[in-house]
């Protein structure tokens, strides 16, 4: 059998295959692939905290932003491509598929360009910008200089992992991200403790182990392995197809994009308070912890999303509504286990950053306050993607700005000035129920619009259903 007919092959079960089935084996690679990146933001900020102090755990806790917008922009082009590669392969148009890779190239250098030029040349005033106090901006200034020269490497990482997922293929996105991962923690024991090079180490484990992503990446599309063919004509920009990419991917890079906005405003909340520098240093440990407990619903809405957009693509609507119940029912039950795994442990989670004196003597039960209502976050996560399955990016873009900037920022100003640094604690879980209410309402739409209870012949019969308007 050859590489091409093995692809379809597995595109195909994404069709046919039990969809319980399917979400755990598209759900656990990436999951897993997640929870070790998160484990090795752990590592990195650990490093930081202990070897170099608290000053430098606060500069890289304000740094951070940088990070969250480059990977937004890496799910810009990562997203977009999935929902368009599954839709086409479920159509068989792997010609229409293969262009994702080119449109995804010319979108994301001009901007890789402009942004690090305008971000190296407004170094200070970017770190300021950011809530880094005078004790933190210069370790935030050499953060950010390794940072952004870097960060083409880590938009693409980003949207390589994805556009594996939209082939059904989850291995090789997870060796894109765990084997990142650990490569970044093996380099930043190197660098951080044996060359003595402080948070700059740091910065420059992060850029080496995305460009070694970067480059199996490359190799495993040249080699064929994959149903993409990279050619001269899958690498023309095509004006529709950046219109289509950019417009699916953008609700998901609106929430990374909306988050990393929400953390510099909350930055700078927190350094007006005494001893502002230690808050933010909880805030990004805070933020680490969330990267692992996040994993179950992230895993569930990557997995969710080749799935439904391959069965919406091929007519299979009493599919899409298998997809829609089961990764929510499994998000959950996922989230359920891991908060109450991680609450006992929220003391001695913080202990890890830093000694014990040097973060605030509340970091715990602020961690805890956090973690609440996280369980229930997943009907999110899979609500602000679900509609991207379908092509249709625009009702995402406007739920997940609801749900991650209006929200939470809503929160954040009203109950910091009412209880201080425990408001800001406290609007996050209150956002959680917030937005679970608003991606219920959502999903209960698509529902209805994939056949809702009224069967398969209902959607199959709709008059907006034309995959030929998906195709370029």
């Amino acid at each position: 059998m050859s590489t091409l007919e093995q692809s379809t092959r597995q595109a195909d079960a994404m069709g046919s295959e039990p969809m319980w089935r399917l979400l755990l084996q598209m759900a656990f690679p990436p999951m897993l692939a997640i929870i070790v990146m998160a484990l090795y933001s752990i590592v990195d900020r650990a490093f930081v905290g202990n070897v170099v102090g608290v000053d430098a755990l606060s500069g890289l806790s304000a740094a951070f932003p940088v990070q969250m917008a480059a990977v937004g922009l890496g799910l810009l082009t990562g997203l977009g491509g999935m929902s368009v590669i599954s839709r086409a392969l479920g159509a068989r148009d792997s010609r229409q598929a293969s262009r994702v890779i080119g449109a995804s190239l010319a979108i994301l250098v001009p901007i890789y360009v402009v942004a690090t030029f305008v971000g190296l040349a407004r170094l200070d005033e970017l770190a300021r910008a950011m809530g880094a106090s005078p004790a933190t901006a210069e370790y935030c200034r050499q953060y950010l200089v390794v940072i952004l020269p870097g960060s083409l490497l880590s938009m693409l990482a980003v949207t390589a992992n994805n556009l594996f997922m939209a082939e059904g293929r989850p291995m090789p996105a997870t060796v894109v991200l765990a084997g990142g991962a650990v490569t970044n923690v093996a380099l930043d024991a190197l660098f951080i403790l044996v060359f003595g090079w402080g948070i700059t180490g740091a910065a420059v484990a992060t850029v080496l182990a995305q460009g070694l992503a970067v480059l199996y990446t490359g190799w495993f599309y040249l080699s064929g392995r994959s149903a993409l063919r990279v050619s001269a004509d899958a690498l023309i920009p095509r004006v529709g197809l950046l219109r289509e990419v950019v417009a699916l991917g953008m609700p998901i890079c609106i929430i990374e994009v909306a988050r990393s906005i929400v953390v510099v405003v909350i930055n700078n909340i927190l350094s007006h308070y005494e001893g502002g520098d230690g808050y933010i240093a909880l805030f990004g440990v805070i933020n680490s912890v969330l990267e692992f407990a996040l994993a179950p619903f992230i895993g569930a809405a990557l997995a969710y999303l080749p799935l439904a957009a391959y069965n919406y693509g091929a007519g299979n609507y009493d599919r899409v509504r298998q997809a829609i119940w089961q990764s929510c029912l499994g998000a959950t039950v996922a989230g359920v286990i891991i908060v109450a795994a991680l609450m006992p442990f929220a003391g001695q989670i913080i202990g890890l950053f830093a000694e014990d004196d040097a973060l605030p003597p509340e970091a715990g039960d602020a961690l805890r306050v956090v973690l609440l209502a996280l369980p229930i976050v997943g009907i999110e996560f899979i609500s602000s993607i679900a509609f991207q399955a379908l092509g249709k990016a625009w009702p995402s873009v406007v739920l997940t700005m609801a749900q991650r900037v209006v929200l939470l920022l809503a929160w954040v100003f009203a109950l910091s000035h009412v209880f201080g640094v425990w408001g800001v604690w406290w609007s996050f879980p209150a956002t959680d129920v917030g937005a679970m209410l608003l991606g219920s309402g959502a999903l209960v739409s698509i529902w209805r619009r994939v056949g809702g209870w009224g069967g398969t012949e209902r959607a199959r019969n709709r008059p907006d259903f034309d995959i030929a308007n998906h195709r370029q």
